[in-house]
């Protein structure tokens, strides 16, 4: 058998939207700091973190491949061009409004 079979065999076909990142995983790939994640939830502009159900009660939330996109640009936001949070929503509404 070929690599390339194998490789076609067993590839993932993981949607974009699909929420598989934790919160720590999230921080440490786009070196962003927890406590900006949390404002950015909270404030609703990234709102398509999902909660998944855990075997304990505790809850986690995850991100999607299109969620760490829109983080990425965020951050740029935020740490490049001295955004703050409030200002990077009313840049998004503003972004949205115009597609």
């Amino acid at each position: 058998m070929r690599w390339e079979d194998i490789e076609e065999q067993f590839d993932l076909d993981i949607p974009e939207d699909e929420p598989i990142f934790p919160v720590n995983i999230v921080c440490k790939l786009l070196d962003l700091q927890y406590y900006t994640l949390h404002e950015i939830v909270k404030e609703g502009i990234l709102n398509k973190a999902k909660k998944a159900k855990k075997k304990e009660t505790k809850k986690k939330k995850l991100f999607s491949f299109e969620d760490m996109k829109a983080l990425k640009y965020i951050k740029h936001l935020v740490e490049e061009e001295g955004v703050n949070i409030k200002g990077v929503k009313i840049i998004l509404k503003l972004k949205e409004e115009r597609e």
